[in-house]
């Protein structure tokens, strides 16, 4: 395989299963964490019926007021509310991923496609389809589904501009990220496919124009530009020289299933986000140590205003050296 130049190739595996080989040596207690959570199945349910409430409700709050008015309330509320929920309904898909919330995995994904619903975009079964993918093939060229692809980082580069609107677009990066690697859509995801068009015609008819524009900017901003979404840079971008996976230690961790506590998540993918916390309190030496993040907000700055940063910031692996050092 011919390496691409704009990524920093090491040598080594990557170092979550190193970690977690050493961690449950010294603390086996660890394994009790394992397993899933259904609290977290109901406060998936909860946030779902709470942004299809507020879509409904959202435009027909002042009845009297001008057209403008009305869609700045829409704008402003899918701003500031819509985002943070419709992004958090996107991590219960992503715990459901990992059959996180129910045993089996039918029930994970039922709660899926309904977390899917507000969301507009039929891409949950899909998402759970290619996920773990990024999991066993971590920084390894042409095979993790989450590095970006050569023309991005090419055109990308480090520049603020392109940065700042890669951010604004970075869905529909993923998505046609997704396309190429994307094989024959399976029964799960045709039936996705299925229930969120129906779903989102269903929400046209009885809700109306202004009540599926509510969603629909509630998605697009939640996973772009919104301090929520910064995630999706801190993770693996390097923010600090040598390290692969950053974690983030701060508030919003409250509405996101504790994704931000991703170098935990990557040691121990079998452990739900409602006490994946508690990895870092039982082996506090094997984290306290690496980089981590308070802000999201500063992410997204940091990321667009770094002249050293941009999409090709990222440590990457041939197949062959992940294979010499996977067991």
């Amino acid at each position: 395989m011919k390496k691409r130049p704009e990524f920093t190739y090491v040598e080594t595996g990557e170092p979550h299963a190193i970690r977690r080989r050493e961690i449950l040596t010294k603390y086996p207690q660890i394994r009790k964490l394992f397993g899933y959570d259904r609290r977290q199945a109901l406060v998936t349910i909860l946030v779902i019926l709470a942004q299809l409430t507020l879509a409904y409700f959202i435009p027909r709050l002042f009845p009297s007021v001008s057209p403008l008015g009305k869609w700045t309330l829409v704008i402003l509320s899918a701003l500031f509310i819509g985002s943070i929920l419709n992004h958090w309904l996107s991590m219960a898909i992503h715990e459901t991923a990992h059959n996180l919330m129910f045993k089996k995995k039918i029930n994970n994904q039922i709660l899926a496609i309904l977390a899917n619903i507000p969301l507009l975009a039929p891409f949950a079964m899909s998402f759970h389809r290619y996920h773990l993918n990024h999991h066993q093939h971590l920084g390894v060229d042409e095979k993790d589904r989450d590095l970006p692809h050569t023309c991005e980082a090419k055109c990308i580069d480090n520049k603020p501009v392109l940065k700042g609107t890669w951010l604004i677009f970075n869905h529909f990066f993923y998505l046609i990220r997704g396309v190429t690697f994307a094989k024959k859509p399976n029964k799960p995801e045709l039936i996705n496919l299925v229930v969120i068009i129906a779903t989102t015609l269903l929400i046209v008819i009885t809700m109306g124009c202004a009540s599926t524009m509510y969603l629909w900017l509630s998605t697009v901003i939640g996973l772009s530009f919104h301090p929520v979404a910064a995630h999706f840079i801190h993770e693996h971008y390097t923010f600090s020289p040598g390290q692969e996976t950053f974690s983030y230690y701060g508030p919003l961790n409250k509405v996101t299933f504790n994704v931000g506590y991703h170098n935990e998540h990557h040691d121990f993918m079998n452990i739900p986000g409602s006490r994946v916390p508690k990895v870092k309190e039982m082996a506090p030496e094997y984290y306290e140590k690496l980089v981590s993040h308070q802000s999201w907000t500063c992410v997204l700055v940091e990321f667009v205003f770094r002249k050293d940063m941009g999409l090709k910031s990222r440590i990457v692996r041939t197949q062959e050296d992940f294979d010499k050092y996977k067991h």
